[in-house]
């Protein structure tokens, strides 16, 4: 049972989603520290919603309509947010001429750890989703005579592990080849693009 959910969170992991976008773009954009401080917050909102879901708290959400569709639509909302946040800033960089291209890009550099560890946690904290995933998968590996926040704790401490090592090969990957991504032109070209990839996945959001 535990290989399978192996098995089943890391498809998970791997498959492409808002926290993975994220931590692409500020790794390419930003560099490896910005990305590393993003997924400290996605995997510390991890354990929130592990803990919560072992409590019997995530269940009482998902059952609300009123509160379950309030945290879905700030959800949607914050990665909307950066999405448009993102290609406004691509915007100003191609309209800029390369002198201030290079300045508009230092300043972007200037994001500090803790506005870094914030996108990660908000984006995923607020991502209604996660909490149909513990709800819908970790009951499956869960014994009912056993103690219940125990065992959520478990599965949640191997998800967050598994999620680390993909998103440390990921941060590695981009790490060896930012010194070729650091030209205004492709710096522009990564936000645009990958705004419009989380604001397409703000859209999917809204509409499951």
């Amino acid at each position: 049972d535990l290989f399978s959910f192996v098995i089943l969170v890391m498809l998970m992991i791997v498959s492409p989603g808002a926290n993975q976008i994220l931590v692409l773009q500020s790794g390419m954009v930003l560099g490896h520290k910005a990305a590393i401080y993003n997924v400290l917050g996605i995997t510390s909102s991890m354990l929130i919603h592990g803990a919560i879901t072992g409590m019997g708290i995530a269940l009482v959400i998902v059952k609300s309509p009123s509160l379950y569709y309030l945290i879905k639509m700030l959800g949607v909302g914050y990665i909307a947010y950066l999405a448009i946040a993102s290609i406004y800033n691509a915007y100003q960089l191609h309209n800029k001429s390369r002198s201030q291209k290079s300045k508009i890009a230092d300043e972007v550099d200037a994001e500090t750890n803790f506005t870094s560890f914030s996108k990660g946690f908000t984006s995923n904290i607020l991502n209604i989703q996660t909490l149909i995933v513990f709800l819908s998968i970790f009951p499956q590996f869960m014994n009912p005579e056993q103690g219940l926040f125990g065992q959520s704790l478990f599965l949640t401490l191997i998800f967050v592990g598994l999620l680390i090592c993909w998103y440390a090969l990921l941060i590695a990957l981009i790490f060896k080849i930012r010194r070729y991504l650091i030209q205004p032109a492709i710096q522009f070209r990564i936000k645009a693009v990958t705004g419009s990839l989380l604001l397409f996945m703000a859209a999917k959001m809204l509409l499951k």
